[in-house]
C-alpha cells in the first residue's frame, strides 16, 4: 500500500509540475514560455552568428557573468573563460559553424530548460562534432541567457586546450 501511495504521490507531483512549467502563463508572475521560446531562438540564431564570425566576445555575451560549460570533460565558468574557450577553442577545432536544433523548452520564471541537438561544422562545412545539450537559461539584466550548457558529443572532437 506504501508503495502505491507513493507512486500515486509522484505522479501527481509530476504532473502537476508539469502542467505548471508548461503553461503559457504562470498567474501574476508574468511569465509567459511562449516568449521565452522566442527569446532563446533568437538568441540561439545570433549565438551561431557570432561564432561563425569568430566573435568570441560576442559568443561569450550570451552566457551570464556566472555561466559554465561543460563540454568534452571540462568545465569552463564565467565571461573571461568562455571568451577565451570561443577565440581559442573553437579556433583549434577548426569550427566555422554552430547548428542548434531546439528539441524542448520548458520551466518557469527562474530558470529555463533547452534540449536539443548540435552540429559543429569547419569551413569546407565538413562536421567536426555532433551532439546533444541540456541547457538551463536564466534571466540577467533584462535578457535570458545561458546558464548551464551542458554537451554531449557523439563524435570524437578533441578539446581545446585551457590556458
Amino acid at each position: 500500500m506504501k508503495k502505491t501511495l507513493f507512486i500515486f504521490s509522484a505522479s501527481v507531483l509530476f504532473f502537476s509540475c508539469k502542467q505548471q512549467s508548461n503553461a503559457s502563463d504562470t498567474g501574476n508572475t508574468g511569465f509567459n514560455i511562449d516568449s521565452v521560446k522566442a527569446a532563446i531562438d533568437a538568441a540561439n540564431k545570433a549565438f551561431s552568428e557570432a561564432t561563425s564570425k569568430g566573435d568570441s566576445v560576442g559568443a561569450a555575451s550570451f552566457y551570464t557573468k556566472d555561466a559554465c560549460m561543460v563540454h568534452a570533460g571540462e568545465n569552463t565558468c564565467g565571461t573571461a573563460a568562455l571568451t577565451h574557450f570561443f577565440s581559442e577553442g573553437f579556433t583549434k577545432m577548426g569550427i566555422k559553424n554552430i547548428r542548434i536544433t531546439t528539441t524542448a523548452v520548458y520551466g518557469g520564471k527562474e530558470l529555463v530548460a533547452e534540449e536539443g541537438k548540435y552540429e559543429l561544422t569547419g569551413t569546407d562545412n565538413k562536421t567536426i562534432d555532433k551532439g546533444k545539450y541540456t541547457v538551463l537559461w536564466k534571466e540577467e539584466d533584462g535578457k535570458w541567457k545561458l546558464y548551464r550548457d551542458i554537451g554531449i558529443s557523439e563524435g570524437a572532437a578533441v578539446a581545446p586546450d585551457k590556458k
